[in-house]
């Protein structure tokens, strides 16, 4: 009984955690900071502190994506292959995951060469038949002690 008890404030303090992230995260992502534009991009995608929302999530991807962040565009790609609770749009997951490739993004990097190296002669249907790797996390810890 007592191990439930640890078990429940134990996640119920990580849910809290979450939140208070996720808040730090959005204000100053409001504010034009971005690695955290790209955070609260992962926290709308995930549900990590908020609810799962595709649209939000896209939108605080593509604002630290015009920033220049590496992250951003191949998290941006991978959801346009993968379609579902957005459009699929292969030609813009390419141009995301190249653009994430040429900011040197390790893990683009290494899509798009599966991608060249298949045989599949048209980069779309390579795409989606290999698609995908999964999304990137938090660029940097958020500065909340354990």
């Amino acid at each position: 009984m007592c191990l439930l008890i640890f078990s429940s404030l134990e996640l119920f303090s990580d849910q809290e955690k979450a939140k208070e992230e996720f808040v730090y995260d959005l204000s100053l992502a409001t504010q034009g900071v971005m690695v955290s534009q790209y955070n609260t991009g992962v926290n709308y995608s995930l549900g990590l502190g908020i609810h799962v929302d595709m649209e939000k999530s896209i939108y605080w991807f593509q604002e630290a994506t015009k920033q220049g962040h590496s992250k951003a565009p191949f998290n941006l790609a991978i959801i346009y292959a993968r379609g579902g609770k957005v459009s699929k749009d292969l030609t813009l997951s390419e141009t995301y995951f190249l653009l994430s490739a040429e900011r040197g993004n390790k893990e683009a990097k290494d899509f798009i060469q599966k991608v060249f190296a298949s045989q599949i002669k048209k980069t779309h249907e390579a795409i989606e038949i290999l698609c995908c790797p999964e999304l990137l996390v938090h660029a940097t810890a958020i500065p909340f002690g354990d």
